[in-house]
C-alpha cells in the first residue's frame, strides 16, 4: 500500500508541476514530497519527472506513470469499499444523489430516518439536475441514485427501480390570470411560463407539444428533454418565482402543502395523464451495494409509501382547490 501512496503522489505532483502546490493539496510537507517521489522513482529504477526552473516535468516513464496510475488507484479504491463492506452500517458510508423532486418528496426523509437509525453512518446527500446524477451513478461518484428513469431501463450498466408515481398539480400566484378559470387544458396553462426542472421522454414529449415558451432536444441517450422557459434546479427558486410572477409551478400536494396553506400559491383547475412523477431508484449493475445503500432504498420506499398514502385521496377526488387556499 505505500507504493500506492507514493502513485498518488505522482500523480498530484504531474497535475500541478510544482512539489509545493502538491504537497499542500496531500496536505503534507514540501520535503516529505520530495522524499516520496525520490523513493518511487528509486522503487521503479526510472526517473518520473524532470526538475526544470519552469516546473516539474514528467518524463516519458512519468507519462505512463501519470496515464495509468489513476486506474490503479481507482482498482485499488474499489477493492478496499468492497472489503469494507463487511463494516456494515455502523462503519460504513453512503453517497446519495438526487434529483430537486425527489430531494423533496422523499429523499430527505429517507436520510433523516437511516442516519437516525445508524447515527455513525457517514452520510453524503447532494441535489443535482436528473442527469447529472445518471453520470453520478455511472462514474462511481455515488453509491445511489434518485431521478427520473425515462428511457434508463434500456442503459445496461444500470439497475433502474421505477417508484410508483405521485400526481402533479399547477399551482400558481393568487391574482394569477389563470386562477379564477376552471378545467384547464394542459395547453392553455402552459400559455405561460413553466419554472421548474427539465423533464424527459413521453413527458417531455407531451408538454412540447402544449407549450409554445419552452424547447426541446436529445437527451444524452437520445431521449427528448422538455426544458422550461424558466429552468432552475431548486423548488424553493422555483416556488419564489411563481410567487413573484406569472409563471406556474408544478409540484405534488406534499410540496406545495406550506405554500398552499400560507396563501402563498393556489392551485389550477388542471388534470392531464402526463402530471404524474416518474421517478426511480438507480445503481450500478455490477457493483455490490453496501448495507447501508440497501437499508437506504428500503427506508426510501417506506417513505414513498407514506407520500402516495397521504396523497391518493387528493388523487381520487381531482384537482386540489383551484384559485384559492384550502379550508
Amino acid at each position: 500500500m505505500n507504493e500506492l501512496r507514493l502513485i498518488r503522489q505522482a500523480i498530484v505532483l504531474g497535475r500541478h508541476g510544482n512539489f509545493a502546490r502538491a504537497a499542500e493539496e496531500l496536505n503534507l510537507s514540501q520535503p516529505s514530497v520530495t522524499r516520496g517521489i525520490a523513493a518511487l522513482e528509486r522503487s521503479l529504477g526510472v526517473r518520473l519527472f524532470d526538475r526544470t526552473r519552469k516546473g516539474v516535468i514528467p518524463t516519458a516513464f512519468g507519462r505512463v506513470l501519470l496515464e495509468r496510475g489513476e486506474a490503479v488507484l481507482r482498482s485499488e479504491s474499489n477493492l478496499r469499499r468492497e472489503i469494507q463492506l463487511l463494516a456494515g452500517l455502523e462503519e460504513g458510508s453512503l453517497a446519495i444523489g438526487a434529483g430537486p423532486y425527489p430531494s423533496e418528496i422523499s429523499v430527505a426523509s429517507a436520510v433523516a430516518r437511516v442516519a437516525s437509525a445508524h447515527p455513525r453512518l457517514r452520510i453524503r446527500c447532494t441535489t443535482a439536475d436528473p442527469d447529472q446524477v445518471v453520470r453520478d451513478v455511472l462514474a462511481e461518484r455515488i453509491d445511489v441514485g434518485i431521478a427520473g428513469v425515462a428511457e434508463l431501463e434500456k442503459d445496461a450498466r444500470l439497475v433502474v427501480e421505477p417508484l410508483p408515481p405521485l400526481r402533479v398539480v399547477l399551482a400558481c400566484r393568487p391574482g394569477h390570470p389563470l386562477a379564477k378559470e376552471s378545467r384547464l387544458s394542459l395547453a392553455r396553462a402552459l400559455e405561460f411560463p413553466l419554472v421548474g426542472t427539465r423533464l424527459r421522454g413521453p413527458q417531455a414529449s407531451a408538454a412540447a407539444a402544449s407549450s409554445r415558451g419552452a424547447a426541446t432536444y436529445p437527451g444524452d441517450p437520445g431521449v427528448p428533454d422538455f426544458v422550461p422557459q424558466i429552468l432552475v434546479n431548486s423548488l424553493a427558486v422555483a416556488r419564489l418565482v411563481a410567487q413573484g410572477s406569472d409563471a406556474i409551478f408544478p409540484g405534488t400536494a406534499g410540496i406545495l402543502a406550506d405554500d398552499l396553506a400560507a396563501g402563498r400559491l393556489v392551485t389550477l383547475d388542471c388534470d392531464a395523464p402526463i402530471l404524474r412523477t416518474t421517478h426511480g431508484v438507480l445503481y450500478l449493475r455490477d457493483r455490490t451495494l453496501a448495507p447501508a445503500a440497501r437499508e437506504f432504498i428500503e427506508t426510501l420506499r417506506a417513505v414513498e409509501a407514506e407520500v402516495r398514502a397521504a396523497d391518493a385521496p387528493r388523487s381520487d377526488a381531482g384537482p386540489a382547490v383551484s384559485g384559492r387556499r384550502p379550508r
